[in-house]
């Protein structure tokens, strides 16, 4: 406590603590491996160079307050890559604010009850009322869908997407459970770039409800020489789909939004495949 940082609106704020938690080696959980911005992957010069955040670090663009992990297009911002000996840094604040990182507003450090375990042990930080949020993070709809799509279109129009190949893809597990809610799987591969994973948007009747990256390993799928198996998806989605009624679900690249896969259930819950890639 003591020192000051600049934030993004350039004002001097008090440090209240530093943290960090790391990863030895390549030990990162997959959950938290970093999420890796390009170079002016948001606008011109933002970030001013690479910037490599944790999934849930948010950023404010385009008004909105956005984890990085939801940003994730697997050309311009990509997420999985090997990393050794990782060190997340956390900078907080007298109150939560936006920081700079490489020319990009970032939030600092929100405490929240017990969350500095695996950090410093410092736990006494925690004691009190939650601190108030910057903003309210931004989940899944519209706003974030267009944003994501502003993103894809920058990407495209950098170059970046390195002029995107035919993808195969299959949608092979549509499930609704006894509660109501949506279980999908599937797989995505890309032969000419056999060793970056398919980033994929999931839509249901045509709003997008799920980003999901095919890294998964399916033996089946490598028993029959797709690419080293390690191209499937398997999501449980947080929405009912209301019985009696025909619903569609689509699956997108996320790069530039091409439709890959989609399957389609009737009024009496059958399933029929309406592409394949």
């Amino acid at each position: 406590m003591g020192d000051l940082a600049i934030t993004a609106d350039g004002k001097l704020r008090s440090i209240r603590w530093i943290g960090s938690r790391s990863y030895s080696g390549s030990t990162a959980p997959k959950h938290d491996c970093p999420v890796r911005i390009n170079a002016d992957a948001l606008a011109d010069n933002v970030p001013t160079r690479d910037l490599l955040l944790s999934p849930d670090h948010a950023l404010w663009l385009d008004g909105l307050f956005v984890a990085a992990g939801h940003l994730v297009n697997g050309t311009s911002i990509t997420r999985g890559e090997a990393v050794a000996d990782l060190t997340y840094w956390h900078v907080e604040l007298d109150s939560h604010d936006l920081l700079m990182a490489e020319g990009t507003p970032a939030e600092s450090f929100l405490a929240a009850r017990g969350v500095r375990v695996g950090f410093d042990g410092i736990q006494a930080l925690d004691a009190g009322a939650a601190p108030k949020p910057y903003a309210p993070r931004t989940e899944l709809g519209p706003d974030l869908a267009a944003l994501r799509g502003r993103l894809a279109r920058r990407a495209i129009g950098a170059g970046e997407t390195g002029g995107l190949s035919p993808v195969r893809a299959w949608l092979d597990r549509c499930v609704i459970g006894t509660d109501g809610m949506l279980h999908v799987g599937g797989w995505a591969h890309d032969a000419a770039q056999p060793a970056t994973p398919v980033c994929l948007d999931v839509l249901v009747d045509g709003a997008v409800v799920a980003f999901t990256v095919a890294n998964e390993y399916r033996a089946d799928v490598a028993t029959v020489g797709v690419g080293d198996g390690r191209v499937g998806f398997d999501l449980g989605l947080d929405m009912p789909l209301a019985a009696g009624l025909p619903h569609v679900v689509e699956v997108r690249r996320s790069a530039d939004g091409t439709l890959v896969c989609a399957k389609q259930v009737d009024a009496v819950g059958t399933w029929t495949a309406l592409l394949a890639a």
